[in-house]
């Protein structure tokens, strides 16, 4: 964590375990286990007895005025820890929610920063959830930022200390913690000396002393899917190499390098031979490379110039509704595109593929029909839910509306109260055989309030 000014000493955080502390209501609860590594603003700990709960504790009992504003915030519908009473008593600072089986992202994603140097080969990739996992929490990060963006709020000091998932491989339940930060955009708090975390904070903030804004949580976030996805920074490059450790993560910080895929400056690019430049061409999809760019080189010290993180969103969740998994078992997602798996050799089957359409007379889907909304692939292993966003592109429910589930003679398809489903004849259907190759099967999705699509589904062959 860096502080614009002062030290504040890390307070002794083994020490309270077991101890008793009451908040503002007058409930008396016990420290349990410390969360992930003591901040300089505070440490984060299990409640015993209390699985889905936790406690953070202050440094300063002074930013408890900051916590009554934080706790006025409309922060209804996100994944965010947000303060549910005030510790008061035998501490300073607030309880959360936070379900038991989550651990911090630092943990098991980033271990050259955080952990033991396991990242020479893509096995390790592979055996931390590989591709699609990845792009699921980063997506997940992106859309509750966008939901405070969208709300005027910054959360100013993103880091994957402050990111909890599951601990099961097969889960993408994420959660940001640490919400004593947050702050009005238009109104940042004037005594806030919090910056962020070093490598993710924005160099503006670093450099100009800039306040908290929504465009300097974006450009932490571009740099956490960087992290996220390649294993490395995105100014982390063959120039960073030459350069000491503190200079390096010095310069870094002030944006003084180039970006490691900018075209127009290849001072810094990445080692190709590396494990970090092989995953770049294989893990970032085209659409990314569009953001990183523009937010690592225009962006890196002109804030303006960043996409911002609801841009973020929309490209993290379509690069991973086109992921699929390897044909021949060998564990690795990639993206349908790839006409190989890129670990194995192995070659891409046929892919199962629904395009999302707004609705148009039958007539007019010869020849060339309207642009897609949407794409997203039918696993033929497990099911695959529909949700507002590829249909309308709205972000307000994560609430299924329809899920097709393989069977025997294709899918069979469970429909949400809240939409309709019909073939291309008007029949409600509850299943669709198993699409063909350049043939293609129609369902019209009807909602009493929304727009209807329909989905053009098919067997693509990937070339």
């Amino acid at each position: 964590m860096i502080r614009s000014r002062g030290f504040v000493k890390t307070m002794p955080s083994d020490a309270l375990v077991g101890t008793s502390v009451q908040d503002d209501t007058g409930i008396e609860y016990v420290l349990g286990a410390v969360i992930g590594k003591p901040g300089a603003q505070g440490v984060v700990y299990r409640v015993t007895g209390h699985p889905n709960l936790a406690i953070k504790l202050l440094t300063r009992s002074s930013e408890l005025n900051r916590l009554e504003a934080v706790r006025r915030l409309p922060l209804e519908g996100l994944q965010l820890a947000a303060p549910l009473s005030l510790i008061r008593f035998g501490g300073s600072g607030y309880l959360m929610p936070l379900a038991s089986d989550m651990t911090p992202l630092a943990e098991p994603y980033l271990p050259r920063e955080f952990g033991s140097r396991e990242t020479s080969s893509i096995n390790w990739y592979q055996n931390t959830g590989g591709l699609r996992r990845r792009l699921a929490i980063a997506a997940n990060v992106a859309q509750c930022l966008a939901g405070l963006h969208e709300r005027g709020l910054a959360y100013v000091d993103l880091n994957p200390n402050n990111v909890m998932v599951s601990d099961d491989l097969n889960r993408t339940e994420t959660w940001l913690i640490d919400t004593d930060n947050l702050t009005s955009r238009s109104n940042p708090d004037p005594d806030s000396d919090i910056l962020g975390f070093p490598g993710y904070v924005a160099p503006e903030r670093i450099i100009k002393k800039a306040p908290p804004s929504t465009l300097a949580d974006a450009y932490s976030l571009a740099v956490m899917v960087f992290r996220l996805l390649t294993l490395c920074h995105p100014l982390e490059g063959t120039a960073a190499e030459l350069l000491d450790g503190n200079s390096a993560k010095a310069a870094i910080g002030r944006g003084e390098l180039a970006y490691v895929a900018d075209p127009a400056d290849e001072s810094n690019q990445l080692l190709p031979l590396s494990l970090s430049g092989k995953l770049f061409e294989v893990v970032v999809s085209g659409a990314m490379k569009k953001l990183l760019l523009k937010t690592f080189s225009g962006g890196r010290l002109d804030p303006v110039q960043r996409p911002g993180t609801a841009k973020w969103r929309d490209v993290l969740w379509h690069a991973l509704d086109n992921v699929v998994d390897c044909a021949n078992n060998c564990g690795l997602t990639y993206y349908r595109l790839s006409t190989t798996c890129p670990s194995c050799g192995s070659k891409t089957p046929p892919v199962n593929l629904s395009s999302v359409f707004p609705e148009w007379g039958e007539s007019e889907w010869d020849g060339v029909g309207p642009p897609a909304r949407r794409t997203f692939v039918l696993s033929s292993q497990n099911a695959t839910t529909v949700e507002g966003r590829h249909l309308w592109g709205s972000y307000d429910s994560k609430d299924p509306l329809l899920t097709f589930k393989p069977a025997k003679h294709g899918f069979a398809l469970d429909v949400s109260d809240l939409v309709t489903a019909k073939d291309a004849q008007g029949r409600l259907i509850d299943s669709i055989p198993h699409p063909k190759l350049r043939k293609e099967y129609r369902i019209h999705v009807s909602s009493s309030d929304r727009p209807t699509r329909i989905l053009r589904i098919t067997a693509l062959e990937v070339q």
